[in-house]
């Protein structure tokens, strides 16, 4: 029973992953776009979850850096250059 569920969800998020993707392509504004990467970033670290309890680490580090990204992303889009020290 739990491998029947196990598949369900991976079938459910392979469908989140290709509509996000069409998202990402057809986003009408950068933000949208790296929005949808965020979300592609999120998939991604569901399905490592739901796999192996060993890609906790691979994970983590994958979340991180889709946060990290978006973070310097936006502030990069929204004031138009990176701030100098």
């Amino acid at each position: 029973m739990t491998e029947v569920i196990q598949s369900l969800s991976l079938a459910v998020l392979a469908v989140a992953a290709l509509l996000v993707l069409v998202h990402a392509w057809r986003g009408p504004t950068v933000f949208d776009r790296a929005l949808a990467l965020e979300a592609l970033a999120l998939v991604v670290v569901a399905t490592l979850l739901l796999q192996k309890s060993l890609h906790v680490d691979a994970a983590l580090g994958l979340a991180l850096f889709a946060f990290v990204t978006t973070v310097l992303l936006g502030f990069f889009l929204g004031k138009g250059e990176f701030p100098r020290e």
